[in-house]
């Protein structure tokens, strides 16, 4: 059957119509379902919000507070808790807990008050807190500090029936230190050893010491004939050092002079180009600090001796 050409304007406006309507009718519904979506989650968010402000859901609370430090967010739930459940086994226990919160606040004045008073302390009394160690243990290291002293002359590579000597200059000392080291590593970098002077409340850097090995074998093995193992990590877990700086006197003379190692790794084992013998520990980037304060000495530093 064919339309009319006449008709078809009007029928076209008449489907035109129909879906509008429909997409009203689906807008409406689709409204109509939001609002129910809506709804039902702010019934959850009441739900949930009833839940968690149960008195077992808020003691809960209060504990966490408590532990993460937050006295006041703690207090203020328990405190609620009395309020709004008085004459139960829940404000019992909210007092129960107050108790043991005020009894933790005071316990923390108290050491705050320590620590204060501690550093006050430190504060007065400078450098003179800090006590001298012979034995220092550091990572794999293990060093035992057997003598440490001022001297014109230093001596180390005793091979028999020789040694080397380095005699200070006019007007200069050495700081020397007898060390011996043991390693649970077999081919450890040191630790610096350095030389401080106190001026005005701080240590002013002087030097680092300089690594020698103290004795040889014998000739030979001085000289690098042979091995020896004595003075190889690989092969003695321990080995003895002699260490040295070289110094004005009058620096020596001026302040304190005070011996501190460094807790960091910074002296490998090379290869000598020249001389003998020919291995010797090399010092690499020791990032020593050029001043040091009293607290430097509660991590990186630590006194060996004052001289």
């Amino acid at each position: 059957m064919k339309l009319s050409t006449k008709l078809f304007p009007f029928a076209f406006f008449a489907i035109l119509g129909c879906s509008d309507e429909q997409l009203k009718t689906d807008l409406e519904k689709t409204k109509a379902e939001l609002e129910k979506t809506k709804q039902e989650l702010t019934n959850c968010s009441t739900e949930l919000a009833d839940v968690l402000n149960t008195p077992d859901q808020r003691i809960l609370t209060a504990k966490k507070l408590f532990a993460d430090g937050n006295f006041s967010g703690a207090r203020k739930e328990y405190e609620e808790i009395q309020s709004k459940y008085p004459d139960t086994d829940y404000f019992k226990t909210a007092s129960k807990e107050l108790a043991g919160l005020d009894k933790a606040i005071e316990k923390r004045k108290i050491e705050a008050e320590k620590q204060r008073a501690e550093e006050e302390r430190k504060k007065a009394l400078g450098f003179k807190v800090l006590k001298p160690s012979t034995t220092v243990k550091f990572g794999d290291l293990s060093l035992r500090f057997e003598k440490v002293w001022t001297g014109k002359r230093w001596s180390f590579d005793d091979h028999g029936r020789e040694y080397s000597l380095r005699d200070a200059t006019r007007g200069n000392k050495h700081v020397l230190v007898r060390l011996s080291i043991s390693s649970e590593s077999k081919n450890p970098e040191l630790p610096p050893i350095l030389a401080y002077q106190y001026f005005d409340g701080k240590l002013l850097l002087l030097g680092t010491l300089r690594y020698e090995f103290r004795r040889w074998k014998d000739y030979g093995s001085y000289l690098g004939n042979y091995a020896d193992y004595g003075n190889d990590f690989a092969h003695s877990k321990t080995i003895p050092f002699n260490l040295g700086f070289e110094t004005s006197e009058d620096n020596l003379k001026s302040g304190r002079v005070y011996v501190v190692m460094k807790k960091t790794n910074c002296f490998k084992r090379e290869n000598k180009d020249f001389g003998r013998p020919e291995v010797q520990y090399k010092m690499g980037d020791c990032g020593a600090k050029s001043s040091l304060e009293v607290e430097d000495f509660e991590k990186d530093y630590v006194l060996i001796k004052t001289l």
